[in-house]
C-alpha cells in the first residue's frame, strides 16, 4: 500500500518501544486511508456494464453468423442487453467481416435499432467508454446514434461509411439505478458497430484529499526525525 511504503522510506517505526501516543495515531490512519484508497481503486477499476464487450451472448454463434436481438434471425436472449439490434461475429460476411476491438463478437446500431441495459451504480460520477465504427459493405454514408443515460441524451455520434474503430467517452452522474442505452436516428440502411462499452466510477473529490492528507503527515513525521538527528 502506497503510504506504507512511504513511510518505510521515512524511517517511521511506530513499533519501536516507547513509540510516541502521536506515531500511534497516525500509523492507524494511515493504515485506515491505505484501506480505504485500495477499496475505492478496485472499485473505480470494476467495469459495471454486464457483458460490455457482447462475448457471452449466452448462447452460440455458428461460424460466420449473425441475428437480431427482437428481429428475423431472432437471437432471443442477449445477456445483460435488451432491444432490438444485430449481434455478429467478426468474420460475418454479410457485415463486411468487420474486425473488432475486444474479442469476436460485436453489436450494429442499423438505422433505427436500439441497445440498452439498467446498471445497478450507487450515487456517484461516472465514466463511460466505449468504441464505435462504420460499416464498410453496405448501407448509407453515415449512421447517427444518440447515447441515453438515465433518460439524458448525453452525445449524439455520426459514424461514416467504413469508419475504423474510435474510442468515446463521456461522464454522468447517477442517483441510483440507471438505464444506458444506443439509440439509432438513421432512417436508412446504415450501421454503426459498437463493442467494449464500460463504465468505471470515478473517484470523489474526497479520495483524493485522504491521499494528499496522508503524504503531509509522512512528511511531517520525516522531517520530525531528521531534526531530532541533527
Amino acid at each position: 500500500m502506497i503510504y506504507l511504503n512511504l513511510l518505510a522510506s521515512s524511517g517511521f517505526c511506530p513499533t519501536s518501544q516507547g513509540a510516541p501516543a502521536m506515531n500511534k495515531k497516525i500509523l492507524a490512519a494511515l493504515i485506515a486511508a491505505s484501506a480505504a484508497l485500495s477499496m475505492g481503486g478496485a472499485a473505480q477499476a470494476a467495469n459495471l456494464v454486464v457483458n460490455g464487450s457482447f462475448e457471452d451472448p449466452g448462447f452460440a454463434l455458428p461460424m460466420g453468423s449473425y441475428c437480431y436481438l427482437g428481429g428475423p434471425y431472432d437471437c432471443g436472449s442477449v445477456n445483460g442487453w435488451t432491444g432490438g439490434f444485430p449481434l455478429m461475429l467478426t468474420n460475418s460476411g454479410p457485415w463486411g467481416n468487420p474486425n473488432t476491438p475486444d474479442g469476436n463478437v460485436l453489436i450494429g446500431i442499423q438505422g433505427t435499432s436500439f441497445i440498452q441495459q439498467t446498471l445497478n451504480l450507487a450515487p456517484g460520477t461516472y465514466k463511460l467508454s466505449w468504441m464505435d465504427a462504420g460499416r464498410g459493405n453496405y448501407g448509407g454514408p453515415t449512421e447517427t446514434y444518440q447515447v441515453v443515460v438515465g433518460g439524458n441524451v448525453m452525445s449524439v455520434e455520426s459514424v461514416n461509411y467504413g469508419a475504423g474503430w474510435t474510442t468515446k467517452s463521456l461522464t454522468f452522474s447517477a442517483t441510483g439505478a440507471t438505464i444506458l442505452s444506443f439509440a439509432g436516428q438513421t432512417n436508412y440502411d446504415a450501421t454503426a458497430f459498437i463493442d467494449k462499452v464500460e463504465v468505471n466510477a470515478v473517484p470523489e473529490p474526497q479520495t483524493y484529499a485522504m491521499l494528499l492528507g496522508g503524504l503531509g503527515l509522512v512528511g511531517w513525521v520525516a522531517r520530525r526525525r531528521a531534526r531530532a538527528a541533527a
